[in-house]
């Protein structure tokens, strides 16, 4: 698969894009979704399995860093690309629009990867392994719903930035938020959000409007990739899928207090993506969570600084052994 020797990946940035050894690739379809999965077990029974739920318009070539540091862990490392985003199917035409359905389809898509996928290769290597959630942004907000919905097959999770609010509409009621997402999806549903667009790098190689992440290196991984292969790029999304995440937002606000898995729900100080004001509010209301604030972080925790990914790390170390 990738050539991490390609001009993309040159000087410290390729081993950021290394897959760790014994990497796989597989795929499954549910109804007409074709979604992409890679994953990778210790060679010894794993202490636990560990799935990642990727965010936005991310794929698993991302996340080749965090699968390494749970293999370093004696963990399994699950991630499968959302319907939309990565090698998994489109939903349009125009394969850069990040549209939605609506994410009860993503959730019965991740209960899908989890059951005949994720558990049958656990099973075959250590069938008393827990399986943890381990998920960013948009990842995180499935992972918190998937909790409420099938609360027995996940022991715990640690989740950066979750998306339980949406920064940029955390100033309106909920009345008018949700009157205005469905009058603008109704009018404009598959269209991209104003101002919005197909891939380009300068939306995240620009330094003045970087929103992601502070690391010199890191930030450039998702870049690099959709250089390598333009088959992962996907641009701005579409009045449709603001419609989906913010009906999902109300959902998942009001199912928190029925959540009782063990969480950590981790804020990045600068995020002006999700609404941390909502973050902090969900973990008062989760009956078995604790809040991680991480300082000087921008959204993306899990490529930012050493400083701040070893934070978040160390809560998660903390979560598996309880």
């Amino acid at each position: 698969m990738n050539d991490s020797s390609s001009l993309y990946f040159q000087g410290s940035l390729e081993k950021f894009a290394t897959p760790p050894q014994n990497w796989q690739w597989g795929s499954f379809s549910r109804d007409d979704r074709n979604l992409r999965y890679g994953y990778v077990l210790p060679a010894t029974p794993p202490k636990a399995v560990v799935i990642g739920l990727q965010g936005l318009s991310e794929f698993c070539e991302k996340y080749f860093e965090t699968a390494q540091d749970m293999l370093d862990r004696g963990c399994g490392f699950f991630m499968m690309d959302w319907v939309c985003q990565g090698k998994s199917s489109r939903l349009l035409k125009n394969p850069h629009k990040r549209h939605s359905t609506g994410f009860d389809d993503d959730l019965a898509d991740l209960h899908e990867f989890i059951t005949h996928h994720v558990m049958p290769a656990r099973d075959k290597h250590a069938s008393n392994a827990p399986l943890i959630f381990l998920g960013h942004s948009m990842g995180g907000h499935l992972g918190l719903r998937f909790l409420y919905t099938h609360p027995a097959v996940i022991e715990r999770a640690a989740f950066s930035a979750p998306m339980i609010g949406i920064h940029a509409v955390s100033w309106m009621p909920i009345w008018l938020q949700k009157g205005l997402s469905a009058l603008l999806n109704t009018a404009f549903g598959t269209a991209y959000v104003w101002g919005g667009q197909g891939w380009d790098a300068a939306l995240r190689d620009n330094v003045a409007t970087n929103t992601f992440s502070d690391d010199p290196v890191r930030r450039k991984i998702h870049n690099a990739w959709s250089l390598q292969d333009p088959a992962l790029q996907i641009g701005n999304v579409t009045f449709g899928w603001i419609y989906q995440a913010l009906r999902s937002c109300h959902a998942l606000q009001a199912e928190l207090p029925e959540i009782k898995t063990p969480c950590v729900l981790a804020t990045a100080e600068k995020d002006v993506i999700v609404d941390n004001k909502a973050i902090k509010r969900a973990a008062e209301t989760l009956p078995s969570a604790a809040l991680l604030e991480i300082p000087d972080a921008k959204h993306e925790i899990l490529v930012e600084t050493d400083i701040a990914r070893q934070l978040f790390l160390t809560a998660f170390d903390q979560l598996i052994q309880g």
